[in-house]
């Protein structure tokens, strides 16, 4: 599913993505498909794709504290000025934990590529988180250090590699794998009640 497309990046791992509203695509996402910690693609061609998380929102309104009066309700705009673009914005950030190389291989460390404006952004399917996290017969979680170091100083970053986690205790339902992501989102867990205590 498209959730959006790459409109700025605050570094090589840290992208935002504005988020397709109702009057952009025939399908738009709903608040669940880019809710935090949702794993996402970027296609950046040749079968090549950053993979990242969803690590924050932002709204962006531009008509909040204005007081003038309007002169047209929402429902009467889509009436009478079907044109009319609307600037309220939903953007997300996201945080780039690895990539799918040329041959679908998948790399979980910094991408030699960024990929450019205007990218769309797609939720990842169970098969291709699959795919990202066991390339053999571990599961593989080598970002985790990279999203734990970004943790130290955004509180919402602990809240989004928890929500990570739990979603792959569900992709990964049966087996070893299973319990090893629920020690992980245990352990990290208890680590971050006990770093906010400090």
């Amino acid at each position: 599913m498209r959730l959006g497309k790459i409109v700025a990046s605050d570094s090589h791992l840290q992208y935002r993505c504005q988020v397709y509203g109702p009057r952009e695509v025939s399908d738009a996402p709903q608040p669940d498909d880019y809710g935090l910690g949702n794993f996402v693609a970027v296609p950046v061609g040749d079968r090549r794709a950053l993979v990242g998380i969803i690590s924050d929102t932002q709204l962006h309104n531009p008509e909040f504290g204005s007081f003038s009066p309007r002169l047209s309700s929402d429902e009467e705009l889509e009436i009478f000025s079907p044109d009319y673009l609307a600037e309220t914005r939903t953007l997300v950030s996201v945080a780039v934990i690895g990539y799918f190389d040329e041959n679908g291989r998948p790399h979980q460390d910094a991408p030699p590529v960024a990929p450019p404006v205007n990218t769309d952004v797609q939720l990842m399917s169970d098969e291709q988180l699959r795919s990202f996290h066991q390339p053999g017969d571990e599961v593989c979680l080598s970002y985790l250090p990279f999203l734990i170091a970004a943790a130290r100083t955004s509180p919402v970053m602990m809240q989004a590699i928890l929500k990570a986690l739990q979603h792959l205790q569900a992709v990964f339902a049966d087996g070893p794998a299973s319990l090893r992501l629920r020690l992980v989102r245990q352990n990290l867990s208890w680590q971050f009640r006990v770093a906010g205590m400090a």
